[in-house]
């Protein structure tokens, strides 16, 4: 073909050639455009000009066809039951944020991926075929970033392990919830209210609630906690520190000027930026967005007796304290102690910090009432 398109291509340029010639006065013995310039750069240029033209053409064609085969080819799936099932169908791979306990039914001829956290699978009839390499798999834990086929007469139960996952759903499943804190709830309300906006991830809203929190992310939800977000993406203050990315300079900086937070290395002028933080650093910020003190002649608490003090002032529960002495901190838990910070009361007044933050502007009364609303999480206790 491609020979075909450079002889058809090379004719209509020794025409066009001819024609401008002719039109411009030109004679054989003194043409105005040279032989060697329609064989060479000329035809070279308009051949190149017509195949890119060809090629754009064949891939929008191609496209066009493989979405309108797809399309036809899930229709007759689903009427010829080789995608079968009951519950909710998904027609192309979607998200869907589960929590501990959660189980997902997947029928015959439907797709499935982890993308994050941890997730048992169990088959009844046949297995699933994990189409990464063409095995077999039947029951145990689930591998992130690998697609999964339910095959013929087969029923996939997949149970999630962790305190939240992530999946990616093509076909027909149905959810049966647990009774297992919500944190994927929590951190929806704290995204409509502004306080939770999740990183760059592609997948899970970026929630990244499966993920460890660093020492930025922590100050950055305690800034939002006191209301002082906007204060610090408006200073002038210099970072003082080496290894803060320029985009959370500020955030730093403004903590660090109105004496916030210290670095992890004075001698070296570290932050600390993608260090892990602990259950006990975390709840160190949350102690101080409410007034206690850490410093000074007479502390309300230190650093590391943080939890054990956070149980005795109230703030958290006997099953707050034990889930964040027993199990991983995660960015789950961040949302959770966040979300339940909002309604403790400051240790030097009978105001909440909700209230503070809907008196100063910084959240609408309406909005926060409304998502509370709309969120049925009870606090562990």
């Amino acid at each position: 073909m491609k020979k075909r398109v450079i002889a058809v291509v090379a004719a209509s340029a020794v025409t066009l050639c001819t024609a401008v010639t002719i039109a411009v006065g030109g004679t054989a013995g003194d043409p105005m455009l040279s032989k060697s310039y329609i064989d060479g750069a000329y035809t070279v240029q308009t051949i190149s000009k017509a195949e890119e033209k060809i090629t754009l053409r064949h891939d929008t064609l191609y496209q066009s066809a493989e979405e309108t085969l797809k399309a036809k080819n899930d229709d007759y799936l689903t009427r010829g039951g080789l995608v079968t099932g009951d519950g909710t169908y998904q027609a192309a791979f979607s998200d869907l944020r589960v929590k501990e306990g959660d189980t997902v039914r997947i029928e015959t001829g439907s797709g499935f991926l982890l993308l994050a956290g941890d997730v048992e699978l169990s088959c009844t009839g046949n297995k699933t075929i994990d189409l990464s390499n063409g095995w077999e798999k039947g029951n145990g834990a689930l591998t992130a970033g690998r697609r999964y086929l339910v095959v013929e007469d087969t029923v996939a139960v997949l149970t999630v392990t962790s305190p939240t996952a992530v999946l990616s759903l093509e076909g027909y499943y149905t959810l049966t919830e647990s009774s297992a804190t919500d944190y994927n709830a929590l951190a929806d309300g704290l995204k409509a209210l502004g306080l939770f906006k999740g990183s760059d991830t592609g997948y899970g809203f970026g929630y990244d609630l499966e993920a460890k929190p660093t020492r930025i992310q922590a100050l950055i939800m305690f800034l939002r906690l006191i209301g002082e977000e906007q204060a610090a993406l408006s200073t002038t203050a210099a970072c003082p520190f080496t290894d803060v990315p320029a985009w959370c300079q500020p955030y730093v900086a403004y903590a660090y000027e109105q004496g916030l937070t210290k670095g992890v290395d004075d001698a070296a002028m570290l932050f600390g930026t993608a260090d892990y933080v602990t259950a006990g650093q975390y709840v160190t910020f949350i102690l101080r967005a409410l007034g206690y003190q850490d410093s000074g002649d007479t502390p309300d608490f230190t650093w590391d007796t943080a939890l054990q003090r956070g149980m005795d002032l109230g703030i958290l529960t006997a099953g707050e304290y034990k889930m964040l002495m027993e199990e991983p901190f995660l960015r789950a838990q961040v949302a959770y102690l966040s979300y339940f910070a909002l309604e403790h009361t400051y240790k030097d007044r009978a105001e909440t910090l909700q209230t503070q933050l809907t008196t100063s502007g910084v959240l609408d009364a309406a909005d926060v009432a409304a998502v509370r609303g709309g969120i049925d999480v009870s606090r562990l206790t």
